[in-house]
């Protein structure tokens, strides 16, 4: 794209009717009668302080000042021509930034949108993974600076598509053991053969019970010397009868142990199903925005936050972002909240919330998602196909959310999504700077 084009762009964006032009030493712009200013930066420049947005265009501080006018400068004699390996550079820029200045779009933004518009556009299918961060910028950029369309043709980044897994086949039948069934005719067939043997025993009994009163009548006198060692003979064998009555009731207790056995089992049957019903609907996860951030008082990684999120009073968040994003940037910034986690007090400061954020694979760049302009305070996210109503406040034996977060990604352009459908406001999805990420 031109540099007149772009000079053009921030004309329109900075609501100025001056109209920049080129000469051979550039992009011009008459100012009054007989004043030219001439070069891209300097003309972006003026029309800038001419705008009601002179302090965010270009930049609230003397250090955002210069960093809006180094940009500016790099753009003016680097993007024009157009190479890949600029390109290269400022993906990587991107990669951790919303941004190219600040916590808001600034000059540097608009004017070099412009120039890279449309080759963002004609990226071959190929190179979209490769410039992945700088695509979410100008997608960004076009549905918030450029909503009129100022910039054609527009992007259009393809979105994601969830594909169901097939079913797990069924379980094949257990067959049972071939053992078993032996044993099983044996158990019926051993009371048929003991019954001759049965019969047989039962004669000889009818057959003595004379001799036996003879026999008994003799044996008196024997009987009553035998009585005393027959009673301690008795007691021994109680004692004996105890021992098997205590036997038995050990062998009692490997059943009761199996019976509970089984009831574990069924109970970490239920637990699995309960498993199985994490949705990502059982998350109150509204848009707020922070209106007071200081550093944690007793902890060197975190970040004590104050967020509205439409509520009577702002939510106290403790965030662990300290090492990954500079204080001035998450001051007044749009985010994610977790609402209705237990509170949990954190280094002796109790936290309300959590503040939803992308990740790396390695755990190296974290930032907070990214909430489109114009979302009111304290909706809800939303996601395709899930609309149940999430619950006061979860309960941490659940663990709702650690199940929920193997299936809560970003997509190839940083979008989050959850098993593949994007995380959406009224304004639409909501981005990130880390593609190919986690969410958490």
């Amino acid at each position: 794209m031109s540099a007149e084009t772009a000079a053009r762009f921030v004309a329109r964006q900075c609501g100025s009717n001056e109209q920049p032009s080129t000469s051979g030493s550039g992009v011009q712009l008459l100012v009054g009668k007989d004043t030219v200013v001439s070069g891209l930066a300097a003309v972006c420049t003026h029309l800038a302080r001419q705008s009601p947005r002179q302090a965010n265009l270009l930049g609230a501080t003397p250090e955002l000042q210069a960093q809006v006018a180094e940009w500016l400068a790099w753009a003016s004699s680097e993007l024009t021509p157009l190479m890949d390996d600029k390109l290269a550079k400022l993906n990587e820029h991107l990669l951790s930034r919303t941004y190219l200045v600040g916590t808001s779009a600034t000059l540097a933004d608009l004017v070099i949108y412009a120039l890279v518009h449309a080759a963002a556009v004609g990226f071959p299918a190929a190179q979209t993974l490769h410039f992945a961060a700088l695509l979410r910028w100008v997608d960004l950029l076009q549905n918030t600076e450029d909503r009129a369309g100022f910039m054609t043709p527009r992007l259009e980044l393809a979105k994601p598509r969830y594909v169901a897994p097939p079913p797990p086949p069924p379980p094949a039948p257990k067959a049972a053991p071939a053992g078993k069934e032996e044993a099983k005719g044996a158990d019926k067939a051993a009371p048929k053969a003991d019954a001759p043997a049965a019969k047989e025993a039962g004669g000889k009994k009818e057959g003595g019970k004379e001799g036996a009163k003879k026999d008994a009548a003799a044996a008196a006198p024997a009987a009553a010397a035998a009585a005393a060692p027959a009673a301690a003979a008795a007691k021994e064998g109680g004692g004996k009868k105890e021992g098997k009555k205590e036997a038995a009731a050990g062998g009692a207790a490997p059943k009761e142990g199996g019976k509970k056995e089984g009831a574990a089992k069924e109970g970490g049957g239920a637990a699995k199903k309960e498993e199985e019903e994490a949705t990502i609907d059982m998350l109150d996860c509204r848009v707020g925005r922070i209106v007071k951030i200081d550093k944690h008082p007793n902890a060197d990684a975190l970040y004590l936050e104050e967020i509205d999120v439409g509520e009577e009073k702002p939510r106290q968040v403790i965030s662990g972002l300290r090492n990954f994003v500079p204080l001035e940037q998450m001051q007044n910034r749009l985010v994610v909240v977790v609402c209705n986690l237990k509170p949990a007090k954190m280094r002796e400061v109790m936290s309300y919330g959590m503040v939803l954020c992308a990740s790396d694979e390695g755990h190296t760049k974290v930032d907070p998602v990214l909430v489109p302009e114009g979302v009111p305070i304290g909706e809800r996210i939303t996601v395709e196909g899930f609309t149940g109503e999430p619950p006061a406040e979860l309960n941490p034996k659940k663990k709702v959310l650690e199940r929920l977060f193997p299936d809560m990604k970003t997509d190839a352009a940083g979008v989050p999504v959850f098993k593949g459908k994007a995380m959406a406001t009224s304004k639409g999805p909501l981005t990130s700077t880390i593609p190919n990420g986690w969410v958490r």
